[in-house]
């Protein structure tokens, strides 16, 4: 390389594209790691440098949105390969977060640093299984919980990359941890913003459940409300749930998956017997799950693109 190891330009330069921040070595084998980001939604991603400029292993991290609901999203990454073995933690934070603290199954934690431009890297202790990852205020107060399970979890071995992705946002299942509450208004008072609900359902679809269910991963967002419609009969049913956005993990079209228009957003649509909608309008995502109704896909459009625009502010 032109200049150091530890030179973001010159780390630049090596790899082909921009370098927000450098790691140091870990160990004794000088390695650097090369953070940055890239995507849209944004991605992290790390190179391991050694200072004669080969480059001897890279991890991308699948997207993540932060936000104020879920102020962390991150990922371990565990790299064993071409003579580096070494484990970081990379992510973004949303603003107003300082210091991010891991704490780990069986007790003790460590800090992890926020960079510029929120993002989080540093090393992680090899061997502990993370419990959560806390966002710090500058006080040193927890403002959001990440629970290991929407932790993604990355590994580098021999050249092959496994792992295990973590929980996504779960819009469009079923029903799922949380209460039923009696109606619509008491949903509203207990998650803290009005829900807004679609303006048009299949003939003989009448309200059934109201539920007000937290999430799993983000133990202090706030919940989703979700609502059925059924006819009474032949198992057919209509859920919609709600909840503020950003999704701290974002949907995206793919092999199982189509990108789908919902009045000028976008949303991704699944079909496997039932037909799953997600998307996301101004301060609300939404998930949909059709079933039973002839056509499931049609009536999971039909249904989606006649919910109202959300008005600005959650509440």
């Amino acid at each position: 390389m032109a200049a150091t190891p530890d030179d973001a330009g010159a780390l630049a330069v090596t790899l082909g594209h921009p370098v927000d921040l450098v790691l140091p070595p870990g160990g004794d084998d000088e390695v650097h790691v090369a953070v940055s980001r890239t995507g849209v939604p944004t991605r992290m991603r790390a190179a391991w440098v050694a200072a004669d400029g080969t480059v001897r292993a890279r991890l991308g991290c699948p997207p993540g949105v932060p936000s104020a609901a879920r102020p962390i999203t991150c990922a371990t990454c565990d790299v064993a390969a071409e003579g580096v073995t070494d484990r970081i933690l990379l992510g973004r934070v949303a603003p107003g977060v300082h210091r991010v603290r891991v704490s780990f199954l069986g007790g003790g934690s460590t800090a992890v640093a926020v960079h510029a431009d929120g993002i989080v890297a540093g090393r992680l202790p090899p061997d502990r299984e993370i419990a959560a990852v806390d966002a710090l205020s500058r006080d040193g107060e927890p403002i959001g919980r990440l629970m290991r399970e929407g932790i993604h979890e990355l590994a580098l071995v021999a050249g092959r990359v496994e792992g295990r992705l973590g929980a996504s946002h779960g819009l469009a299942a079923g029903f799922g941890a949380g209460d039923t509450v009696a109606d619509l208004a008491a949903a509203e008072l207990e998650a803290g913003y009005t829900a807004i609900l679609p303006r048009w359902l299949p003939e003989g679809f009448r309200q059934t459940t109201v539920r007000v269910e937290p999430e799993a991963v983000y133990p202090f967002a706030p919940p989703s409300i979700a609502v059925a419609w059924a006819p009474g009969d032949e198992g057919a049913r209509i859920l919609l749930r709600q909840c503020p956005a950003p999704l701290a993990v974002p949907e995206t079209a793919d092999a199982r998956g189509r990108a789908v228009d919902v009045n000028g957003h976008g949303g991704v649509m699944r079909v496997r017997g039932m037909a799953f909608l997600v998307w996301e309008a101004g301060d609300r995502a939404f998930g949909l799950q059709v079933r039973g109704t002839g056509d499931n896909e049609e009536t999971a459009l039909g249904v989606a693109r006649s919910v109202p625009a959300p008005a600005t502010g959650i509440a």
